[in-house]
């Protein structure tokens, strides 16, 4: 067992002092916004703002000596645009600026007199670049200036957020990692949220006939952690891989990333080359060919540089291989994904790796930052009550344990029937799957098998009876027949589509009485879908509903990975998971909680339009479990009943009210709201608190989930032992409360908010690793707040050794690159409020016991356990209350008055 662990995070180190750099600025002037602005509008009537984003990144990629571009430049005039090592003489920024304006203007015009009005609109932008030059001044900037917020939060500079990463980037990409004699340079590319090191040119992997390729990835994002003086700067690592098939095929809704590597288009400026460019390839419906989205900034290239050539869409994807060796001094990569199909190389890294690239980090970046405090354990029972699972061959060991493990999954499913049979309906396209679906039935509540398999069939046992029914699927599961034509968008063809096959969904099982019943339904995996909006999965899953049933789907054999009876069981166990016979297990801790303790847990659901349904959608989910409740402990609440109802009532009742939105009920632009139109989510809160305060309390919320509808969960406004509302002063925890806690939670998510971590050894020689546990700083007092939980590896990551090189193979392990591994995430633990001595005296109830801080922290690690999961990526309650999502169905109103007849589909 490893007794510390590492997190990849660094802060600034007070011993050095204050990093200062020294830049050239200019800003934006006021006079380009307004009249650039005029000329998008144009183009685009009710634009909010300019597309800068194109611009800055096509002044990263060809300005000599820029470090980073500021944010909201061209909002405001006192913003710096961006900062440089040196000035840019004007005649580089002004065709740059041209290039941009140009993409600005509307294209042709019918109409002569709008067409004139464009053309002198073009003319006067153009002419202001050249009337109106920025001035440059000096800056100078402290890379680890940050205050306080009044809850004791250390906040950066807000400029740091992009500066600092671009900065430390340059700084690490200027001295190459060596590995085993091998030097791996590297190229940054900006993101959203921070910068990408990416190793450059990519490595190569062959097996067989086939040569794969790949690099090494650093991610770099400046970060705050609750309560904690000083921020972060973390570093995450991995594997970045690359798509060379013949041709490579995007899909039609995500398209393809492409890393442009590209010379300075100068040619009396000469050096090497620090970035990659990021552009968007994209499916152009109406030509029916590959094209370049219109932030990408390739198309620019060529009009700045007529002595490259540049790749054209279509060829990059044919040719893919070719281009990301380069040709003419151009490379270009196209990142792969998920729907390009398997790669040759594994994802993730080793420990062992990860700690050897965190050294190279941790030395890039002295004096300046040092690395944040090591954690150790501060609890010393990791896991809750779990039934066994260890291995065993002793037969009568495996059979205690197969009975004890059957009668908890019987209990749980009697506590949610109330007497009644459990129903589960299989629409099956195989009869392996049928077969497999129904023998994973039986294993699971230990039934004897059917005589005749695939048939339909009932069980009596003690206090349970089953009823299986197995059913084809037939044409439900074929592509929805979406039929864009006449006043429809694709929002309302494919909700007319979805709506039609969840009707005859309903007719073909039959609408369920008493308890909801459990479909499991075989159907293609996505790829077999191409065109967007025809995968009839919500259609089935809202059908489903509509017949009171909740559902859980399985791929086809033939189009799935691993083995059928595996994914059988796990499609199984998610089934029972929809109809809330998930109960958190007995914890384990140092000191008992109250018997009466329930959880409560939030979830904001915020679908956007660009999703599978054209239409959004948003919704609050709160969860409420009483582990000791006999019947029903996991509930939902109903808004529109003002109650709370079992688990897969909710799941029911939120697919209907998303689908059967009507006409005017829907948000603006292409949203829905059906949280009550108007809602305000904060006050929605308020009042499920006062729902819950008859009993002790644990609130569980996810900061980055939550906090765009409660802005009072981000760092800078927390405040320990008090909730902020907006709009009012924090308050005490009891006011919402006698026994509230609160415990809000952190992940990674795409804004890498929490670092990745390894184990050291305890000596050199020993090799890092994984431990699961919840930790804390080595120095953490008795009321520290904020705990990492960590699980462990999952059994999905397989045996892999954890001092395997995937990044340079020795001569041992050559085949090292095809290993998957796993990148392991921490979950943040954030105690926000408690029991304290203060919050007791305060509250006139100084007789009663402060809590531990820890001791909340370890309820909520163990939550993370289950008999029937492998470790949770959250803890349970916030896991129950993320999967309402999958019932979130937004579809856009329909267009005809409801009850008018619905046009034909032509399907039989």
């Amino acid at each position: 067992m490893y007794r510390m662990i590492h997190q990849t995070a660094y802060e600034p180190d007070p011993a050095n002092g204050p990093w200062r750099e020294r830049y050239r600025v200019i800003g934006f002037p006021e006079e380009w916004r307004t009249e650039f602005l005029e000329l998008y509008r144009r183009r685009w009537r009710s634009a909010p703002a300019l597309p800068i984003s194109r611009l800055n990144a096509l002044l990263r990629a060809t300005a000599p000596g820029l470090v980073a571009t500021g944010r909201g430049a061209d909002r405001d005039a006192g913003n710096a645009w961006f900062y440089a090592t040196e000035e840019l003489p004007a005649e580089l920024v002004a065709p740059l600026l041209a290039s941009w304006v140009m993409t600005l203007a509307p294209g042709r015009d019918a109409d002569p007199v709008r067409a004139a009005g464009h053309r002198a609109a073009t003319d006067r932008a153009l002419a202001l670049i050249e009337e109106r030059t920025p001035r440059w001044t000096e800056e100078a900037v402290d890379l680890t200036a940050a205050t306080a917020s009044p809850g004791g939060t250390a906040e950066p500079d807000r400029r740091l957020y992009h500066l600092l990463p671009e900065q430390a980037g340059i700084r690490l990409a200027a001295r190459p990692l060596v590995m085993d004699g091998v030097e791996l340079r590297f190229r940054l590319v900006t993101r959203e949220q921070g910068v990408e090191l990416v190793s450059w040119p990519p490595r190569s992997y062959k097996r067989g006939k086939r040569t794969w390729f790949y690099s090494a990835l650093v991610t770099l994002t400046v970060q705050t952690v609750p309560f904690a003086t000083g921020f972060r700067l973390n570093a995450s690592y991995g594997v970045r891989r690359w798509a060379t098939g013949s041709p490579v095929s995007p899909s039609w809704d995500r398209g393809a990333t492409v890393l442009l590597d590209a010379p300075l288009p100068w040619p009396d400026l000469t050096g090497p080359r620090h970035r990659l460019a990021v552009n968007s390839m994209v499916h152009d419906r109406r030509l029916g060919t590959l094209g370049w989205s219109r932030r990408s900034l390739v198309e620019l290239l060529p009009e700045l540089d007529i002595q490259h050539v540049y790749p054209k869409p279509a060829e990059l994807a044919a040719e893919a291989e070719a281009w990301l060796g380069g040709r003419g001094d151009v490379a270009a990569g196209i990142l792969h994904g998920n729907a390009f199909g398997p790669h040759g190389v594994g994802a993730g890294l080793m420990p062992m790796e990860r700690a050897l690239l965190d050294e190279w980090v941790e030395d890039g970046l002295r004096p300046y930052l040092r690395r944040v405090t090591a954690l150790e354990r501060v609890h010393r029972r990791s896991k809750p009550r779990l039934l066994a699972a260890s291995s065993t061959k002793d037969p009568v060991k495996l059979a205690d344990r197969g009975r004890n493990r059957t009668q908890a999954r019987r209990a749980a499913v009697q506590a949610v029937l109330e007497g009644e049979p459990l129903t589960v309906d299989v629409l099956w396209q195989t009869e392996e799957t049928r077969d497999a679906l129904s023998g994973a039935l039986c294993e699971w509540l230990g039934l004897e098998p059917p005589e005749e398999p695939g048939e339909s069939h009932e069980w009596a046992v003690p206090g349970l009876r089953v009823v299986l029914r197995a059913t084809p699927i037939g044409a439900l599961a074929g592509a929805l027949p979406v039929r864009r034509e006449g006043r429809r968008t694709d929002a309302r063809a494919i909700a007319a589509a979805t709506r039609e096959r969840a009707v005859r969904t309903l007719a073909a099982l039959g609408l369920a009485t008493g308890r909801p019943g459990l479909a499991l339904v075989e159907i293609m995996d996505p790829d077999s879908y191409p065109v967007p909006g025809t995968d009839p999965k919500p259609a089935l899953r809202l059908g489903c509903a509509k017949a009171g049933r909740v559902s859980q789907f399985i791929v086809m054999p033939e189009r799935a990975d691993g083995p059928l009876p595996a994914r059988a069981r796990s499609v199984l166990a998610d089934g029972m998971r929809q109809l809330g016979t998930v109960v958190p297990p007995e914890q384990n801790l140092d000191e008992e909680l109250a018997d009466d303790f329930q959880y409560l847990a939030l979830w904001h659901v915020h679908q956007q339009a660009a999703g599978h349904t054209r239409y959004g959608g948003r919704q609050l989910v709160a969860l409420r479990i009483r582990p000791r409740d006999q019947e029903h402990p996991v509930r939902g609440w109903d808004e529109a009943a003002k109650e709370w109802v079992p688990y897969s009532r909710l799941l029911l009742t939120t697919a209907a009210t998303h689908a059967e939105t009507g006409p005017g009920d829907g948000a603006s632009r292409g949203s829905s709201d059906p949280v009550t139109p108007g809602t305000d989510v904060e006050r929605q809160i308020r009042a499920l608190l006062y729902q819950v305060r008859d009993r002790p309390t644990l609130l569980l919320a996810n900061s980055g989930n939550l906090r765009s509808v409660w802005p009072g969960l981000a760092n800078g406004r927390l405040v320990r032992d008090r909730l902020v509302f907006e709009g009012e002063e924090p308050a005490r925890l009891s006011l919402y409360g006698p026994d509230l806690r609160v415990v809000l939670l952190r992940d990674a998510n795409s804004r890498e908010e929490t670092p990745q971590w390894y184990a050291p050894g305890e000596s050199e020689d020993d090799v890092p690793g994984v431990s699961i546990g919840l930790w804390a700083p080595e120095d953490a007092s008795p009321d520290q707040r904020v705990f990492t939980s960590t699980v462990g590896k999952p059994p999905t990551a397989g045996g892999v050794r954890k001092d395997l090189r995937k990044l340079v193979p020795t001569v041992g392990w050559p085949h090292a690159p095809a290993a998957s591994a796993w990148n392991p995430q921490a979950v943040e633990l954030t105690v926000l409020g408690c029991s304290t001595e203060r919050e007791l005296a305060e509250s006139g109830r100084a007789d009663r016991t402060p809590d531990q801080p820890r001791l909340l922290a370890a309820a909520v690690h163990q939550l993370r356990f289950h008999d029937e999961y492998h470790p949770l990526s959250r803890p349970l309650p916030l896991h129950l209350a993320k999967l309402v999502e999958e019932y979130v169905i937004a579809l856009a109103p329909e267009l005809e008055p409801a009850g008018a007849p619905a046009p034909s589909t032509g399907e039989g």
